[in-house]
């Protein structure tokens, strides 16, 4: 079967391309080379497309927001209704559901979370382990650590 090569400038989409089986080729600087059957070139396209609507890019906002996002702590005297979260797409996670962030100390996000909500809101930590969006930023990470492996020669 015949083969294009598709190129991904951001990796967000990349790494939803990548959940959906679409073949890796490799990387040049920040965009990531697919491999994509010309059978089904116009379904990537699309695909494209729909990842710009999805949870997914909701997904990958709130963690770029918390990547940027600077220390701060302010002074909070109910102690027990904090919780933190030191995997930044657990907390992205956690942000998108609507739990109210606090705070950051180093590489730790803090929620305010109401006494009746603590629970759910453990439950939730846990149920994102086994969710698509783990998936997607273990996509996201694997990314990110490929070397740059085709020449710009043909640019």
């Amino acid at each position: 079967m015949k083969s294009v090569q598709k190129k991904v400038n951001d990796l967000g989409a990349a790494a939803y391309m990548l959940m959906h089986g679409h073949k890796v080729l490799g990387r040049q600087s920040r965009t990531i080379l697919f491999e994509v059957e010309l059978n089904i070139a116009q379904e990537f396209e699309q695909r494209m497309l729909d990842y710009l609507s999805s949870e997914y890019h909701r997904f990958d906002s709130c963690l770029m927001s918390l990547k940027k996002m600077n220390e701060y702590m302010p002074e909070y005297n109910r102690e027990g209704q904090l919780r933190k979260v030191s995997d930044l797409g657990a907390a992205a996670y956690m942000l998108m559901h609507g739990h109210k962030l606090i705070g950051r100390q180093g590489n730790t996000i803090v929620f305010e979370v109401e006494h009746k909500d603590i629970d759910e809101f453990e439950q939730r930590l846990l149920d994102y382990l086994s969710s698509e969006y783990h998936r997607f930023d273990s996509c996201l990470m694997s990314l990110k650590k490929i070397n740059e492996s085709i020449s710009n020669s043909d640019d």
